[in-house]
């Protein structure tokens, strides 16, 4: 439950960081592309160290941490521009509904259980996730926008799943340090991605590395690295279709009402619902 507990916080607290990123007119791009280097410092460092170049490429997992890495910087990049462009509610919505990616991967490929409760709670809380981040009208202008919370969809539902594959095929469940390397080097991959596109901005556009974006990348690395890790450690002893769900339904509900009570994005009486609903279904899918 720790586990459980810990990856809620640092999940929520990613969503929240990139809302005051835009309120403060941090670059997100370079806080993105930083926060990895200080994720694989942070995580490199947990296990002393003890990380060798020709063991990581030699490692049975190296392939899946360089498919990670990719789509973990994707991912981070589309969390930020539909953050800003279709608002912290629809995009926490979008990213917690790869809760159905999980769970079908859950059940088809690890023989998780999949009882009536537990399938009852998953149909409401896509019913949640849709009246949490119902919005009353939606302009054609908007149409194109909601393609960001889409793509986000499918991103982080490949996240939760190329991780349980490879927790579950390659590091194992009791080999901590494998996992955390394994992490750290995909934390590696994605900084190795957005660097050159850091400096391809910076002689283009002029576009200025300052330290305030620096200092926000290193914040965010720190959730982000810690993040992941609570994700793979839950994933490890718990279930992925009852974890993931809880994780992401959670985080629906916390970013909700940090739009509304911290950066003042109104909740309908559907909204309101969907929220309520959500909590009814954490219930049933742990009971499950």
């Amino acid at each position: 439950m720790i586990y459980l507990l810990l990856a809620v916080t640092a999940s929520s607290l990613i969503l929240i960081s990139f809302k005051v990123f835009e309120k403060l007119g941090i670059d997100s791009i370079t806080a993105i592309t930083i926060n990895y280097f200080a994720g694989a410092v942070f995580g490199y460092n947990s296990i002393g160290w003890q990380v060798g170049y020709q063991d990581i490429i030699t490692a049975n997992w190296f392939p899946m941490s360089l498919l990670t890495g990719f789509i973990l910087i994707s991912a981070f990049v589309l969390v930020s521009l539909s953050t800003k462009r279709a608002g912290i509610a629809i995009t926490a919505i979008s990213s917690r509904m790869a809760v159905i990616i999980s769970v079908l991967a859950g059940i088809f490929l690890f023989q998780d259980k999949a009882g009536i409760l537990k399938l009852a709670g998953i149909c409401i809380a896509i019913v949640a996730f849709y009246l949490t981040t119902r919005k009353d009208r939606i302009g054609k202008q908007e149409i194109f926008v909601l393609l960001l919370p889409f793509a986000v969809f499918i991103f982080m539902g490949l996240n939760d799943v190329v991780m349980k594959i490879t927790q579950f095929y390659f590091t194992g469940s009791e080999n901590e340090a494998d996992q955390v390397r394994y992490v750290s080097t995909a934390f590696v991959v994605s900084f190795l991605i957005g660097l050159p596109v850091l400096f391809f901005r910076a002689c283009r556009n002029k576009q200025k590395i300052n330290l305030k974006s620096i200092a926000s990348g290193l914040f965010l690395g720190i959730l982000n690295w810690l993040s992941a890790y609570y994700l793979m450690m839950g994933l490890s002893v718990m279930e992925v279709s009852v974890f993931i769900p809880l994780v992401n339904i959670s985080v629906v509900c916390i970013s909700a009402m940090a739009g509304y009570f911290i950066f003042d994005e109104k909740l309908s009486r559907a909204n309101w619902v969907g929220v309520v609903a959500a909590l009814i279904a954490i219930v049933m899918i742990a009971r499950g």
